[in-house]
């Protein structure tokens, strides 16, 4: 039977794989600025962006009307606060410098919105992610939760770079949900994409492994990522 992810749940997974990121990326203090959407989807071709990317300044992420099939949706607005404070919180923790990125996208068929958080900035080392490779790892969180998380390396697409997935499994009693980020990082970039629920709706949030995620990430990537501007 599916299970519901509540959002601080999500929300609570969202920030354990960012900051177990954090010895991934370079220095520094953190600026993280909300992006101004936009509204344009990708027309450029995997092999001619790459290339371009190769020859300028690496990549840029924006946050396009449309990512992997799926319309951008604007969450209300305390749910749209939860995730920027989640967001700015571990921006200290990641010592990332650079600006901020993030779009909410609806995805009915899977009972919840689809999230992409990032950040662009510069000197960051992809091969990092490699430190994030363990044996599951398990804690309790004080409530009576137990949190088991595991790390997946996964393909990162055309763009390049490393990318992997944190299959992260809550348990409460007899109840028990599985929930992936999946995410990459490139020299100039660095990009998550989960899973949170649509609390306003009937519809159950489906458990999302890495299997699911992993693909939707690449998509994303795919809508989302630009060669940098020279």
């Amino acid at each position: 039977m599916p299970k519901q992810f509540t959002v601080p749940t999500t929300l609570l997974l969202l920030s354990a794989v960012l900051s177990a990121a954090a010895t991934g990326c370079s220095g520094g203090t953190a600026t993280a600025q909300p992006a101004a959407a936009r509204t344009a989807t990708a027309t450029t071709t995997a092999a001619t962006a790459t290339t371009a990317a190769t020859a300028g300044g690496g990549w840029a992420l924006t946050a396009p009307g449309a990512a992997a099939g799926l319309a951008r949706f604007q969450p209300p607005a305390d749910e749209a606060a939860k995730l920027t404070q989640a967001l700015d919180r571990t921006a200290q923790e990641l010592g990332i410098t650079g600006s901020a990125v993030e779009a909410v996208y609806d995805d009915p068929a899977q009972g919840g919105y689809l999230v992409f958080a990032g950040f662009n900035g510069s000197g960051y080392d992809p091969s990092a992610l490699d430190r994030m490779a363990q044996v599951p790892a398990t804690r309790q969180d004080g409530t009576g939760d137990r949190i088991t998380q595991d790390w997946q390396p996964t393909s990162a697409g055309d763009h390049g770079g490393q990318a992997g997935c944190q299959e992260t499994m809550v348990q409460s009693g007899s109840l028990a949900v599985l929930s992936s980020s999946c995410l990459w990082l490139t020299r100039t970039t660095f990009g998550l994409v989960t899973y949170y629920p649509n609390t306003g709706s009937d519809d159950f949030l489906t458990d999302t492994p890495a299997s699911v995620v992993a693909p939707l990430m690449r998509k994303v990537r795919d809508a989302v990522e630009q060669p940098a501007r020279s």
